[in-house]
């Protein structure tokens, strides 16, 4: 009786890591992960650090009782089968983008749920996000639209010296 207190305050340390890092990420999603190889998951992880997202593996009641704590409602539905758990404090799309990535060449990975801006989301919304530019993808797209129509005057002034010379 006396051994089961340590691991009573192990799992409440746990569920403390779970809560304090839903609360501090950006962006989370929540993935299948049954059939992947070793080779597979560290793929993943290595890839997952190139871009400074946080992968761990919780056991889904540990991340029930973090998310009940934390007053969060849809969740419980995806805490099902084997997951990992994929934070992003960085940007928000970077778990999304990156399990959608690597599914498409492992669909092993199997994206369930996440959360995105406090809300929880259904695999369609998160791959939905997973869809949209991220902020240098934005960044790019907007300095290219200003740049365009002061290439096309540029054009414009260099005809009209063109046929002026002549």
């Amino acid at each position: 009786m006396s051994n089961a207190r340590p691991a009573h305050a192990k799992k409440n340390e746990i569920v403390k890591e779970i809560s304090d890092r839903i609360q501090n990420c950006k962006g989370m999603v929540i993935a299948e992960y049954k059939n992947l190889t070793v080779a597979q998951m560290t793929d993943l992880r290595n890839k997952a650090r190139e871009k400074g997202i946080f992968i761990k593996v919780y056991k889904d009641s540990l991340v029930r009782r973090a998310t009940e704590e934390l007053k969060i409602k849809g969740l419980d539905a995806y805490l099902v089968q084997q997951n990992i758990y994929i934070f992003s404090d960085e940007e928000a799309l970077f778990p999304s983008k990156l399990v959608s990535e690597f599914a498409k060449v492992n669909p092993d990975l199997v994206l369930k749920a996440g959360i995105y801006e406090g809300n929880v989301m259904d695999t369609a919304a998160i791959n939905e996000i997973a869809s949209l530019p991220s902020k240098e993808e934005l960044y790019s797209m907007f300095a290219s639209s200003l740049i365009y129509p002061l290439r096309q005057f540029m054009l414009t002034v260099k005809e009209i010296a063109k046929t002026k010379s002549q």
